[in-house]
């Protein structure tokens, strides 16, 4: 059988169709599929290759996400949390370079276990994030981008108190994600962590992901604000039991 950089054609095929399924779920929520792609992934190739994979991947479905919600996105709300986020995302890859598998797989699951009871707590509240309340979480959002991908899960509620609908949320979240992840490839080029085969697969899966952004986007469009918070609440919890399974190692 044929191999494209030592994966097989049938795993690249697995691959592909997970890319174009996952990237469609990240153009209907935002942040979601990057976190799915990246759990597929973790069976395949391990947990923090997966990571450093979707980290590449995710430049080009961010950036396509971008151009598709350019008017809807609040550029204000977008600067602040990269002004506090930023220098902890450096610092967070610092530090996921020389983790143990096991120990990113935790904090994966600890991430999206912290998520939950924060957006519940928000919901039930009414929570309306000052400019304040949304330096600090950025700050912490910063510290575990380095570490998971979609470390948007943490931020999403304090985004939301802003008062933002599903649509200026998900323009927002692919900028300051887009950035962040650039700033991550830098550390990884830097610290050697990505090579060349890292690096190609992660293109790939995100130039399969493009088109299926755009299917996302449609069906964002006929979502409620109700329906998409009811998504991500599911996926969430998908995910934790995936990552709590890695870390125990089964």
């Amino acid at each position: 059988m044929l191999e494209f950089l030592g994966v097989s054609q049938t795993v690249l095929l697995v691959i592909a169709l997970s890319a174009f399924v996952t990237g469609a779920l990240h153009g209907a929520t935002g942040l979601a599929g990057g976190v799915t792609m990246t759990a597929i992934l973790s069976h395949i190739v391990g947990i923090k290759v997966a990571i450093a994979m979707m980290t590449c991947a995710l430049v080009f479905s961010h950036a396509s996400r971008i151009g598709w919600y350019w008017h809807y996105t609040d550029w204000a709300i977008a600067r602040r949390v990269l002004l506090f986020g930023l220098p902890m995302t450096a610092v967070g890859t610092l530090l996921f370079t020389v983790m143990d598998p096991q120990v990113v797989a935790l904090i994966f699951a600890g991430v999206l276990v912290l998520s939950l009871p924060i957006k519940i707590w928000a919901r039930a509240k009414g929570i309306k994030t000052g400019p304040r309340v949304l330096a600090a979480a950025s700050s912490v959002w910063g510290l575990l981008a380095g570490n998971v991908t979609g470390p948007g899960f943490f931020l999403a509620p304090f985004l939301l108190g802003t008062g933002m609908n599903r649509l200026a949320f998900v323009g927002s979240m692919a900028i300051i994600a887009l950035t962040m992840n650039l700033l991550k490839l830098s550390v990884f080029g830097f610290t050697e962590f990505v090579d060349a085969r890292i690096f190609t697969l992660g293109v790939f899966i995100g130039l399969v992901s493009i088109p299926a952004n755009w299917i996302g986007k449609v069906v964002l469009k006929q979502m409620s604000d109700r329906q998409h918070a009811l998504v991500v609440d599911g996926l969430t919890l998908l995910l934790i039991l995936n990552f709590v399974s890695l870390a125990l190692g089964y």
